[in-house]
Parts: C-alpha cells; sequence; structure tokens
C-alpha cells in the first residue's frame, strides 16, 4: 500500500543521511588537508569540511596559518 511504499521511503532516507554524516566525520578524522598556498597541513574542523565545495579528495578551505582559501588536497601524512 501507498503507507508501507512512503515508510520506506522515509526510513530509507534517514539510513542514507546519516551513513553520509558519519562518512563525511571519518573523512574529517583522517589524514590531513594540504594548502596551496603555503603547504600547511591542518585538520579542518568538521562544519568547515560540511560546507566546503569539493571536487574529489580536494576541498575549498580557510588555511588556518596563512588566513586564505585556496583548493585544498587531502594528503594522508603529516610531514610537509
Amino acid at each position: 500500500s501507498i503507507f508501507v511504499l512512503g515508510t520506506i521511503i522515509c526510513i530509507s532516507t534517514i539510513v542514507f543521511i546519516i551513513a553520509a554524516f558519519i562518512a563525511l566525520k571519518i573523512e574529517v578524522e583522517a589524514g590531513y588537508y594540504e594548502c596551496k598556498n603555503c603547504n600547511h597541513r591542518f585538520v579542518p574542523s568538521y562544519k568547515q569540511v560540511l560546507w566546503a565545495p569539493h571536487m574529489s579528495t580536494t576541498r575549498y578551505l580557510k588555511c588556518p596559518k596563512c588566513n586564505k582559501k585556496s583548493w585544498a588536497k587531502k594528503v594522508m601524512t603529516k610531514e610537509e
């Protein structure tokens, strides 16, 4: 019936949204982002990553060292 279909769609949407936020949290915690301007490697806040435009593993973030926005690339090590 329509009620069952509506319930399935609502539950599926909620599960998908929860999974997306968990995946984003894992992305924030794993590795660093490297500023294109000064090559500083940093871990942005969850909120910054959530609202930043992105292309694959590159996000448009503000560097805490030089305070400039750039397309910061995801890297896995802290060494510069």
